[in-house]
């Protein structure tokens, strides 16, 4: 059964955006790319940031009076930093919003102690956005890493769509977006086309649906791609479709080729055990995805 967050997507444009930050380069990007969505759907945006609370390990020492006293300060102080750091940051934010006239965006932002993922499950629940905008990786992270922790977090419990920006990824503002699906004839497919339709619904868009193939079965796999056309062109005749197979070796070389012959701005997929994704996201394939082509990706569950 479909979950509350792909039926809202699917009858009509997001009304709630979602950005998880830390107030690094990546969190600025993906808030940069939540605003230009904002715009096309007027949304608002929640800009949430979790700060580590020290207090829950105090609790574990409960005779420690002096050790729990001082942890009462050192969370007090955590606190007033983060307050400080998160308007300094929407500052930054609203200031870039000016200068590309974005600024009657309703922002709303939130500050909280705990653990980043526990309470980013929480304010999904309770905030139920349309969709999430999280930078790839966070503050003191691998660069050689291919999500952070977080972000990957995020990907596997969210039920709601999620857009991965890297720090140097760009969007371009006007004009046709291209965006590439990478299909596995799954029926989830045509949820999240349907989904991803709608959240783009302010774009003029087209969706390239490709499927992938190092050469085996071909005669099903257009088979099932001529039913997949057929079946997108009937439900979405207000966005312009394209369906491809490409049939390559090397399915890192076969997407990068794709990517740049076509003007991909934006790649899409589901993220499902064994299926594209977990072929794509293998360290190796996901830092030349998300990190050499600087394209954000749209995943969805």
């Amino acid at each position: 059964m479909e979950n509350t967050n792909e039926m809202e997507n699917m009858k009509g444009k997001i009304e709630r955006i979602l950005v998880p930050v830390d107030f690094s380069d990546y969190s600025m990007n993906a808030c940069f790319f939540a605003l230009h969505l904002a715009a096309r759907t007027s949304a608002e945006i929640f800009l949430f940031h979790v700060f580590f609370n020290p207090m829950v390990d105090a609790m574990a020492f409960p005779d420690a009076f002096t050790y729990q006293s001082n942890m009462a300060d050192i969370f007090k102080e955590l606190e007033q930093n983060a307050a400080k750091q998160m308007k300094k940051f929407s500052k930054k934010l609203k200031k870039y919003a000016r200068v590309k006239n974005l600024d009657t965006i309703k922002i709303r932002k939130e500050v909280r102690a705990g653990q980043p993922g526990e309470e980013i499950d929480s304010i999904i629940g309770s905030f139920n956005p349309g969709v999430i905008v999280i930078g790839t990786r966070g503050h003191g992270e691998q660069s050689g890493e291919v999500l952070g922790s977080v972000a990957a977090r995020v990907i596997d419990t969210a039920g709601t769509p999620v857009l991965l920006v890297t720090h140097d990824s760009r969007l371009r503002e006007e004009g046709q977006l291209k965006v590439l699906y990478a299909t596995d004839f799954d029926e989830s497919d045509y949820v999240a086309i349907r989904s991803l339709a709608n959240i783009l619904a302010g774009y003029s868009i087209c969706i390239e649906c490709v499927h992938f193939s190092a050469g085996e079965n071909k005669m099903e796999n257009r088979e099932k791609m001529s039913e997949m056309k057929a079946h997108l062109e009937k439900t979405h005749k207000e966005v312009l479709l394209e369906c491809h197979i490409i049939e390559s070796e090397d399915i890192l070389s076969g997407v990068n080729n794709f990517i740049e012959t076509n003007d991909i701005e934006l790649i899409a997929l589901t993220h499902k055990k064994r299926n594209i994704f977990y072929r794509l996201f293998k360290p190796s394939l996901a830092k030349k995805l998300l990190f050499q082509t600087k394209r954000p990706v749209f995943v969805f569950n």
